[in-house]
């Protein structure tokens, strides 16, 4: 197969055999480098799954959001493809990554519902959450009380986050989950489970160091073909900056990604509060220069989040496992 017979096949057909056999093994090479416990629903990645996979980045990426036609246009050979492939693949991991931990808090707060001053009403394949007692209309909430409950529960405490294992953090202890719970219900009086999804998925999006907030509202930024370019080039961006941090550099811009605090670093890491904030000072100061300097504003917000996604994915020890694979 030659790429110009691949183009040429997608022109004339869209998604044909030529394209598809490229992308499975694409999503194969990306996925097993994910664990199956957090991005595949706890099985194994197989060919059925990475099937699954790439129908969904196909329905979500490719055709969802008109990708195709703009990495078909980007790409000079099969190679520049497949990494612009990859970059789509990954996008969706991430989406599967979010949903998990949003789940794992979801069916702890089934848990914390059993008992006497809360019920629930179910309504189809949703359910209301309400103080018993105190009949309510069911009712969505609008966007304006979404961005109402979700600066409501912002101080709500979260568990400091382990550079070591980001992903498994279970964010809010039991308490605090159901402090979380009872706000939301004095507010309103009643919530949709689906409501609370929402919720918790806005509260609990990365927060970035102030710094490194511009184009934050961008994240998920328009595709034109003038963006496109810089956006196939971030993953070689993200992996520049990446060679150039020390273990001591990604702690530190893990750790203040989840907002935590220099002196508590200080203490992880028994250094001093001056010395973090140094090693702070260099690691954003690298992030400035090695990303977002090289990208328009409009990918600024999207780079630091992919950046620190790949962070957390090597704390994480995903570079063993894929030796492990390989």
């Amino acid at each position: 197969m030659s790429f110009d017979e691949l183009r040429r096949e997608c022109r004339r057909d869209g998604i044909g055999p030529l394209f598809w056999e490229l992308f499975l093994a694409v999503c194969g090479r990306v996925a097993r480098k994910y664990p199956p416990a957090t991005f595949n629903n706890s099985e194994e990645w197989s060919e059925e799954s990475l099937r699954d996979l790439a129908q969904e980045v196909t329905l979500r990426r490719l055709l969802g959001e008109n990708q195709l036609e703009y990495v078909l246009d980007l790409a000079t050979d099969e190679d520049s493809l497949a990494r612009l492939l990859a970059f789509q693949v990954r996008r969706v991991l991430t989406r599967r990554r979010s949903t998990t931990v949003v789940d794992r808090l979801l069916m702890r707060i089934d848990k914390a519902l059993e008992g006497d001053a809360i019920e629930t009403v179910q309504l189809g394949s949703d359910r209301f959450v309400q103080v018993r007692g105190i009949a309510r209309d069911p009712r969505s909430l609008t966007e304006a009380e979404v961005q109402r409950a979700v600066a409501l529960i912002g101080p709500v405490p979260r568990i400091p986050s382990n550079p070591s294992g980001v992903r498994e953090s279970k964010v809010y202890n039991g308490e605090n989950l159901r402090l979380l719970l009872r706000e939301l219900l004095n507010e309103f009086g009643g919530i949709l489970i689906s409501d609370l999804r929402r919720i918790l998925e806005i509260a609990l999006t990365a927060w970035l160091p102030t710094v490194l907030r511009e184009g934050e509202e961008n994240y998920r930024s328009q595709s034109t073909p003038e963006i496109e370019p810089h956006r196939a080039a971030m993953p070689t961006l993200i992996d520049n900056v990446i060679a150039q941090l020390d273990d001591t550099h990604r702690v530190v811009l893990l750790g203040k990604s989840q907002d935590t605090s220099d002196g508590e670093l200080a203490r992880r890491t028994g250094r001093s509060r001056p010395w973090i904030a140094d090693r702070k000072s260099e690691v954003l100061a690298i992030v400035e220069r090695q990303l977002i300097a090289e990208l328009p504003e409009e990918l600024h917000g999207e780079a630091v989040r992919a950046l620190l996604e790949e962070l957390a994915r090597l704390e994480d020890g995903l570079d063993g496992l894929e030796e492990g694979t390989a």
